[in-house]
């Protein structure tokens, strides 16, 4: 569970980062956190289902 919770936190981070960027820099950092965060949670799920 602090796995996660630590991964959330840095995610976040992130996002806020992304305010001081240009909007076209902004826009692909922003959709590779989404392919990120998609990526996790799926992981995440399926890692508990094999439990």
């Amino acid at each position: 569970m602090l796995k996660i919770a630590v991964i959330i936190v840095l995610l976040l981070l992130a996002f806020l980062a992304t305010k001081y960027l240009d909007d076209n820099a902004q826009k692909k950092v922003l959709i590779g956190l989404g392919i990120v965060i998609g990526c996790s949670v799926v992981f995440f799920m399926a890692s508990e289902l094999f439990r």
